[in-house]
């Protein structure tokens, strides 16, 4: 009963998430009077502004994924790891909080992967996707921690 709840929580977090993100892309820009300007449209933020989005994304990063080796993969003998599933779904959760505008490029694009792909490994291993479609959803996974962890300059 309790695996069924948490299983239950982690799917509502990653239907949140997604509806979330729909629901900004959907929701109409308000009008304003365009003005001819010299000014660019995207925010600028200062040098102290990026470090400190950067740093910090990194550091929650870091924080939600350190000491998940070692725990099990999504499965274990064919059911669900439910600790492994809810750390990976908070992991997501975390970095999507913390992914702001003067996070840098560069970071904030390994992040996008990062995220999309641990929410895609997730959703499959809590579904009835074929266990050989989970693991090649994993390797993915670990392809963008590592390039999440490259892109911070954080160690392996």
């Amino acid at each position: 009963m309790v695996a069924l709840l948490v299983a239950a929580a982690a799917g509502s977090t990653v239907t949140y998430l997604a509806v979330g993100d729909h629901r900004a892309a959907s929701t109409p820009a308000v009008s304003q009077t365009a003005t001819p300007s010299s000014a660019p449209t995207t925010p600028q933020f200062s040098a102290a502004e990026v470090a400190a989005a950067k740093q910090h994304l990194c550091q929650v990063f870091d924080v939600s994924v350190r000491g998940q080796e070692g725990q099990g993969g999504l499965r274990v003998e064919g059911n669900l790891n439910v600790p492994v599933v809810l750390r990976m779904v908070n992991s997501a959760t975390v970095v999507q909080n913390a992914l702001v505008p003067a996070v840098p490029a560069d970071v904030a694009s390994a992040a996008r992967k990062y995220i999309s792909a641990a929410l895609d490994t997730t959703t499959a291993a809590m579904g009835n996707t074929p266990t050989p479609e989970v693991n090649r959803l994993t390797d993915l996974a670990a392809d963008a921690i590592y390039a999440l962890i490259d892109a911070c300059g954080l160690p392996r």
